[in-house]
């Protein structure tokens, strides 16, 4: 296949209401190259189809999307702040101090390794602190 027949393939197809991914996978091609044939000759983005309406990751309240703007996540500030403090309440571990010996609780931080400010620091600086 020519360029030039590859490219009228990817404008017909793209204009009978197929995604970029399905013309790309059935021409061989990338998807970014499918998308740049499209916008390059002037075609406007599709639409979006009911089964792209994206919903709250907290609720699941359909989104709106603002043109131009970044792809939205949450309906609201509210939504947003319950659930980002819902998250942040992760599982406990239970680790020992790499300085004393203790055993201690970590919320989801696994990768802790002293209980606490002054057990980092003597490990640190040594024995020498107040």
């Amino acid at each position: 296949m020519t360029p030039e027949i590859k490219k009228q393939a990817v404008l017909t197809l793209y204009q009978q209401g197929q995604p970029y991914a399905e013309i790309a996978e059935s021409l061989l091609m990338s998807k970014n190259t499918v998308k740049s044939i499209c916008r390059r000759s002037g075609l406007k983005p599709l639409p979006m189809k009911d089964t792209d309406v994206a919903a709250c990751k907290n609720c699941g309240k359909p989104l709106i999307e603002i043109s131009g703007g970044r792809k939205r996540i949450f309906c609201c500030d509210q939504c947003r702040y319950a659930w980002w403090n819902h998250s942040r309440h992760k599982q406990p571990y239970i680790l020992t101090c790499r300085q004393c010996g203790e055993k201690f609780i970590s919320f989801g931080n696994k990768n802790r390794r002293y209980c606490g400010r002054d057990c980092y620091n003597l490990s640190r600086y040594g024995e020498g602190l107040p």
